[in-house]
């Protein structure tokens, strides 16, 4: 007998609601269930970020200015955005049971549907499109009076992530920097493994661009006992992930190769470190084109980034 066939609709629908997995899915069902995760969170986003869809039907005649205006642009703070981001995690959480289920049975090899994971984490968890849309801003020269502009308004978007949403940008960041270790490890040169080195560069780029401002590493830990430091590019245990995520501000965050990513130099190593893990990464063109753009960003130095 054939296992009974269900739609990527039907599973999605039963991991968000039931929080559990077809148990007859393979590994390629698992990764189309990640991208199914991401469509159901952005359909949310879009939905949101329209002020007709927020706005609440009434007789009463309104001027069609004053719903824009009123219109959240802010979705980290709309709570029934963070209720479907959260869910989707929790989703992740169970595919990543069994991931580690696998990685036991394999004797600690991981399998591709690793990099994927983690990848989802960055994705959904921090505000990928502008990061990309800074650095291809940043790297078009020459710029125009529209595209400072633009620069201006993409930096203070970041910027406010990493600091009101700052518990899920620490552990999106703890996702890049084991991405990083997958990468190192268990490649397989795959067509995506260009793109999500790209991209978890650039994430941790930001974070430590714009975290640096407020972040104090340097503060005393000794009365609540807390680590010092934290090695993102190392697995770790659950509860060492949460006191980084809960009290990160004043813990290193660190990465092989560059030390704290916090630090004066930090961004511009990171840079560094992604164009060359990029480097390895010889069976695709783009990884080529990709770690020209770091460089491009590593030429145009951090000062550019710096609060005015």
């Amino acid at each position: 007998m054939f296992p009974e066939l269900v739609s990527l609709y039907e599973v999605t629908q039963k991991a968000y609601l039931e929080k559990q997995m077809q148990s007859s899915m393979g590994e390629f069902s698992r990764i189309l269930c990640i991208h199914a995760l991401y469509h159901q969170t952005w359909q949310v986003k879009f939905y949101l970020q329209r002020p007709l869809n927020v706005w609440i039907p009434t007789a009463e005649k309104q001027s069609v200015e004053k719903i824009r205006q009123s219109q959240p642009t802010w979705l980290p703070g709309i709570p029934s955005f963070s209720k479907w981001r959260n869910s989707a995690c929790d989703v992740l959480d169970i595919l990543h049971w069994h991931a580690n289920s696998v990685i036991g049975a394999a004797s600690g090899m991981e399998h591709p549907t690793v990099l994927h994971l983690h990848l989802a984490r960055v994705v959904l968890l921090t505000p990928f499109q502008e990061i990309l849309d800074l650095a291809q801003s940043l790297v078009r020269l020459p710029p125009t009076g529209r595209d400072l502009e633009n620069i201006k308004n993409l930096m203070s978007h970041i910027r406010r992530w990493a600091l009101e949403d700052q518990y899920k940008a620490r552990l999106a960041m703890i996702h890049a920097g084991v991405l990083f270790w997958h990468v190192r490890r268990y490649s397989t040169d795959a067509f995506y493994e260009p793109s999500a080195v790209h991209l978890a560069t650039l994430a941790l780029w930001a974070y430590a661009t714009f975290a640096r401002q407020f972040t104090n590493s340097d503060a005393d830990n000794s009365d609540d006992h807390l680590p010092d430091y934290m090695q993102l590019d190392r697995p770790a245990d659950d509860e060492l992930v949460q006191l980084f995520v809960k009290r990160g501000s004043v813990m290193r965050a660190q990465i092989t190769g560059v030390g704290n990513i916090c630090s004066e130099k930090g961004p511009t190593k990171l840079l560094i470190e992604g164009k060359r893990l990029l480097g390895g990464l010889k069976r695709w063109n783009i990884a080529r084109q990709l770690a020209i753009e770091l460089g491009k960003l590593l030429d145009i130095g951090s000062d550019t980034l710096s609060p005015k």
